[in-house]
């Protein structure tokens, strides 16, 4: 988008999703500048009345803290998140023992002893009676004669027969804990500007080779497509990798309005360099 001439102190800049993200403070040929904060001059997609629109990737410059301190420093928080795993004590099932009362009917013999009683009369010669029987002679009455003997009776008493033996043992099982965490991933502007002067060369070479057909766009707005690429080419995910193999997921994720034929050599060349550039800093 050619902005030339449009830029202005106090324009308010707009995400996508219609978020306020404050005026314009100041700009020059290159960038716009909300309070510390510096957008690129092709982040922005389109300019109604007094609003200016910041394509997809533009609220970038606002979610990451790249503010610009005195010394022009840029000091960017990288965060990732890591999966931290306790372990904790608790009940994960029991066993149960059941204990039920059951009757049973026992028979147990036993001998018991009694005394028989037997009366039996029988003659004696004659004699005189005594003293002690003379009191007690024509006396009409019952005699009791106690009759002994052993009498049988149940008594219960409990008694342990038997124990039930629960063991308990410790088993240890290995777990995998699975979670997803997230991380940020920085590209530092120093690598980016340093081949930004390349970029513009590129561009400057594909638009002068087009002839008849010649693109009526600035770099400001190619800039982005050659980030965007420059990016990948940093991306973990990427590595070792071509841009045959990576630009299928590139082109998936693409939302912009222009054809993906007709960037597709922007973000190709941005996505090599920015690989280069990576695997040099790594040797470094």
């Amino acid at each position: 988008m050619d902005l030339k001439g449009k830029l202005r102190r106090g324009l308010h800049i707009f995400g996508s999703d219609n978020r306020d993200y404050g005026p314009i403070d100041r700009y020059d040929d290159q960038y716009a500048y909300v309070g510390e904060r510096r957008i690129p001059v092709g982040a922005f997609e389109r300019m109604d009345n007094d609003r200016l629109y910041l394509g997809a990737e533009g609220r970038r410059y606002f979610e990451t803290e790249n503010r610009l301190g005195d010394s022009g420093e840029i000091r960017v928080p990288v965060r990732e998140e890591r999966l931290d795993v306790e372990k904790r004590q608790g009940q994960i099932g029991e066993v149960g023992i059941r204990k039920t009362v059951e009757r049973e009917q026992v028979n147990v013999p036993v001998e018991l002893r009694h005394e028989e009683v037997t009366v039996n009369e029988i003659d004696v010669p004659d004699r005189p009676m005594t003293a002690g029987e003379t009191g007690k002679a024509f006396e009409e009455g019952t005699i009791r004669v106690p009759v002994r003997g052993e009498e049988a009776f149940a008594q219960k008493e409990t008694v342990v027969t038997g124990e039930v033996v629960v063991n308990r043992e410790v088993e240890t099982e290995r777990q995998t804990i699975s979670d997803t965490v997230r991380k940020e991933r920085v590209d530092v502007d120093e690598n980016y500007n340093r081949d930004r002067a390349a970029f513009e060369q590129h561009f400057g070479q594909r638009r002068a080779g087009m002839g008849t057909a010649a693109d009526t766009r600035s770099f400001a707005d190619a800039e982005p497509h050659y980030r965007r690429g420059y990016e990948a080419g940093y991306d973990p995910r990427y590595t070792g990798r071509d841009f045959a193999d990576v630009e299928p997921d590139l082109r998936r994720s693409h939302t912009g309005g222009e054809s993906w034929e007709h960037l597709r050599e922007e973000i190709r060349e941005g996505f090599d360099r920015g690989r280069r550039t990576s695997a040099e800093r790594q040797r470094a």
